[in-house]
């Protein structure tokens, strides 16, 4: 290694070791690389997932037996529906480095979308 490759890798070294990724981890107000895009989508994914999680089981909770047979054919054919709209949606950016964003993105917005159609739900007064 010559001695400009050497100071080189040092400075990379040292610059990288300046940063704190703990920081950086956390920080998805401000998402500034792709990375950081894709990292923050799929974890406002993640959160609307887990409510969704949370209002079906509450959903569940309110019905008959036969409303929730109902119930869970629906959900599962939304997920599938879901999951086949969004891969169709990012591999449209097939091999970039924004197809997890969109694909996360548009799992967001169809399942915040979802939960607002289970709130309506476990609101209902006939339930």
């Amino acid at each position: 290694m010559t001695f400009p490759m050497r100071a080189l890798c040092a400075g990379l070294f040292t610059a990288v070791a300046m940063i704190n990724p703990a920081a950086a981890a956390d920080d998805c107000k401000n998402p500034i690389t792709q990375y950081d895009l894709n990292r923050c989508s799929g974890k406002d994914a993640e959160r609307e997932d887990a409510l969704l999680n949370k209002n079906y089981k509450e959903l569940m909770g309110k019905v008959d037996a036969k409303e929730k047979a109902q119930i869970k054919n629906v959900q599962l054919a939304w997920i599938k529906f879901r999951d086949l709209q969004c891969t169709y949606e990012a591999d449209r950016y097939q091999g970039g480095s924004m197809q997890p964003m969109v694909y996360s993105s548009c799992l967001y917005q169809m399942t915040k979308q979802r939960n607002k159609d289970l709130n309506d739900m476990i609101n209902d007064p006939s339930h």
